[in-house]
């Protein structure tokens, strides 16, 4: 690190593994997770309502359901949750660890169920906003790095989400089964701000790396779907089929470094003309993922007014999955195939009814971490090892108010473990789901 200093490619990458953020392209990893959860009744059970969905949040969860809801119906939905973070470095200097927080509140479900009048059957139209995403988060870690030779601080900051415009229709084909199909407009946005210090403590030598992105993510789905209703049996499922998210990206990256016997602050600011800059790009980019099919099948026993166990798994194989870039850049053509693994999710709940028409609900959810990397293809890079799958724990209650207005509220507790050397991290969350459901009157 003596005589001249410059920002090199290997530094950059070096201090971005460090926080789990290697320079470039965003939006592929956070549209393949962070699933937010939908309805205030379904997150009570554990999500397990591709069969025992009975509310306008069927739109998400089953089309095909929507047929079972008798009157016109109308859902407000609002979600909140605190995300927490333990960050821990390890090196020869010992361990160093951090928590970060973060809370959201926000809209979740807003939606209408209209009952077309018919002589036998049914036929319902529908039409809903559902956020089912969130990004909304902080990430920092802190200590020594013996990859890097100094002392590392870094943090990012996340916003965004993505949400859906969903407009479906459900009908019964016979007494017993139901067939649907929601056509799905995907509207969001991502940001990232990522900040990444390094101060070596023998030498005069700091380096300060600025790099983030503001994306735009839209994209159209199609989710046909089945329910099976026999006496207190209801059999559903859905398949999503392959669909594409298309990305409009804007980055930039600013490197600076420094021998002169002073050090950069985090959040220093620093003139872009500086003699300390040796990376200041700015960037506009625009690409598209193909996400693969996702299929769902669900169970449920009980009547309405009884004990109603349900019973879910969900499908993905995030391997199939593609990025096409512009032809000008220089792409990973098995970016998924060699980073990402399949996703089985699964889903079990209860309901059981109390007094006073109330109901207490219970669930548990598992749904696994899809992204394995390692992210960067430099030899040595590591790559993420899951100690703890992402679980959910969840507890519900619903009452119905009067004849037409319903009060269902969820919480969700998650925690989940990985490790990416030499980063461990540990996180929780907690999730508060509330909905207001009107009914008409017979």
């Amino acid at each position: 690190k003596t005589g001249p200093v410059t920002y090199s490619l290997a530094i950059m990458t070096a201090i971005a593994v460090q926080l789990g953020t290697v320079p470039g392209p965003f939006a592929q990893e956070v549209v393949t997770d962070n699933d937010s959860g939908v309805g205030a009744r379904a997150m009570g059970m554990g999500g397990a309502q591709a069969a025992a969905v009975n509310d306008i949040t069927a739109i998400i969860h089953n089309p095909a359901a929507l047929a079972k809801i008798p009157r016109l119906e109308a859902q407000l939905g609002l979600d909140l949750w605190k995300r927490s973070i333990d960050t821990s470095l390890a090196s020869s200097r010992g361990n160093g660890t951090v928590t970060s927080d973060t809370d959201f509140s926000g809209l979740g479900t807003l939606g209408i169920a209209y009952p077309v009048p018919t002589r036998q059957g049914s036929l319902v139209f529908a039409a809903a906003y559902n956020r089912v995403k969130d990004f909304t988060g902080r990430f920092r870690a802190e200590g020594y790095s013996d990859i890097l030779k100094g002392n590392y601080t870094g943090e990012s900051i996340e916003d965004g989400g993505l949400g859906l415009f969903s407009f479906a229709g459900a009908v019964d084909i016979s007494p017993e089964v139901s067939l649907g199909a929601s056509i799905d407009v995907w509207s969001g946005n991502y940001q990232r701000d990522n900040r990444q210090l390094l101060n070596d403590p023998d030498e005069p030598y700091s380096t300060l790396d600025i790099n983030g992105a503001d994306d735009t993510i839209t994209g159209v789905s199609v989710k046909p779907a089945f329910l099976y209703t026999k006496d207190a049996l209801r059999i559903g499922g859905f398949v999503r089929l392959p669909m594409t998210y298309h990305i409009e990206e804007k980055n930039y990256d600013e490197g600076y470094v420094r021998d002169d016997g002073d050090y950069f602050q985090l959040y220093e600011f620093i003139d872009p003309s500086s003699d300390f800059n040796d990376i200041d790009s700015r960037d506009k980019l625009t690409y598209k993922i193909k996400a693969p099919m996702q299929f769902g099948f669900g169970l449920a026993f009980g009547n309405p007014g009884s004990t109603i166990l349900a019973f879910d798994v969900n499908y993905e194989n995030w391997k199939q999955a593609k990025i096409e870039y512009p032809v000008d850049y220089a792409a990973e053509p098995n970016y998924f195939l060699d980073k990402y693994k399949t996703a089985v999710s699964w889903k079990i709940g209860i309901e059981q009814p109390l007094f006073h028409n109330s109901v207490i609900r219970a669930g548990y959810m598992r749904h696994p971490l899809t992204f394995k990397g390692p992210r960067s293809y430099d030899s040595g890079s590591p790559v993420i090892t899951v100690d703890n799958e992402r679980d959910f724990l969840t507890f519900g209650v619903g009452s119905q108010l009067d004849r037409t207005f319903r009060l269902d509220a969820g919480y969700a507790h998650g925690f989940w473990s990985s490790k990416e050397s030499p980063r461990t991290d540990k996180e929780r969350r907690n999730s508060l789901y509330v909905a207001i459901t009107y009914r008409s009157p017979d």
